[in-house]
């Protein structure tokens, strides 16, 4: 939900709150001298309203989302209680009155306290529904992207074509490379067009594929061996969202710096029990003025989005580029 919009759900209910609570001083005291002298009184009140609330806006609701109600009930009963009868005290101090309570007199206090409470859960509720709402459509939309993309991906004529050449110049010179090569294209077409449109897939098979892409992204290198890609998967049934590191892969072929010596391009993807981590990193060329640019691109936006959407909360993505040296990590905890 916009901010905007929040602010505003929270100042209605505020001027609602002081609109009833003037109307109520007005009925009983028949007329607004009593509101106008009693001011200071009004605020206390006011702030009181304000910290039950917002406690339960901000923290108390997590038990409720939890799905401990019988924790959240008996919470709300006891910080009413409790926050009725401090700030009753207070109040005394601070106006310097002296009133003989009954301890039945308490009881509309904790129960207008326990409502106000209440009503702080019920917008906390309310706006995370209707965000929940919103993500949900977002997530279908961007389900029927992925499909365009994964289309639009497994027929790329830049990569399509570049593979093509290079199986081509490899029929005379070596056709049992070619043949392989050849082989490990379809692997990634039928990828491309049945598992990247799931929701979730296999972990090990999404790593399977991205070793398919770096396989012929080697094609056209003269240095294969300086590409290096560490997999460790303790958990083999750990699923994940389908081409998430894909825009990581492709920009560090497409920028990657092979000048020098040792390993040009290093990836590593470990998962231990449900939590994923991903890392690149590749050199660049200093003298390439439009690199930051690049590296901020399109994909890598989306990919953001998409991260909100599916893994909201649950992952950590770093990007840095310094000393000739392009390094991204992400970390995924379903």
């Amino acid at each position: 939900m916009n901010l905007i919009i929040k602010i505003i759900l929270h100042l209605f209910y505020w001027t609602v709150f002081c609109v009833f609570a003037g109307a109520v001083s007005f009925r009983l005291t028949y007329g607004f001298e009593f509101i106008a002298n009693n001011i200071p009184a009004f605020l206390y009140n006011l702030g009181w309203a304000v910290i039950q609330f917002y406690a339960f806006y901000f923290f108390f609701y997590r038990f409720i989302e939890k799905q401990r109600y019988f924790l959240y009930f008996a919470l709300s009963v006891l910080v009413s209680v409790g926050l009725s009868f401090v700030l009753t005290l207070l109040f005394q101090f601070v106006f310097e009155v002296h009133l003989n309570y009954h301890w039945m007199e308490f009881v509309p206090q904790m129960v207008g306290t326990f409502i106000i409470a209440q009503t702080g859960s019920l917008l906390k509720g309310f706006i995370r529904w209707f965000e929940d709402i919103q993500r949900k459509q977002e997530m279908e939309k961007m389900v029927l992207q992925n499909e365009l993309d994964a289309l639009n991906a497994q027929l790329n004529p830049h990569f399509l074509f570049n593979t093509l050449n290079n199986i081509d110049s490899l029929i005379r010179s070596n056709p049992e490379k070619a043949s392989e090569s050849l082989v490990t294209l379809s692997e990634i077409m039928r990828y491309m067009l049945y598992d990247a449109r799931k929701p979730m897939v296999l972990l090990q098979t999404e790593v399977t594929h991205y070793q398919n892409i770096i396989k012929l992204q080697s094609l056209r290198l003269k240095h294969p061996e300086r590409i290096q890609f560490d997999v460790d998967i303790q958990n083999e049934n750990v699923e994940i969202a389908p081409l998430l590191f894909l825009p990581f892969i492709e920009n560090t072929f497409k920028f990657a710096s092979f000048e020098g010596e040792g390993t040009a391009i290093g990836m590593t993807l470990k998962s231990i029990e449900n939590r994923i981590e991903f890392s690149c990193r590749n050199y660049f060329r200093t003298d390439d003025s439009t690199m930051k640019s690049k590296t901020g691109g399109i994909g890598l936006s989306n990919l953001r989005r998409r991260l909100d959407l599916l893994y909201n909360g649950k992952y950590n993505l770093s990007i840095t580029d310094e000393n000739s040296c392009f390094v991204a990590k992400l970390t995924i905890e379903p």
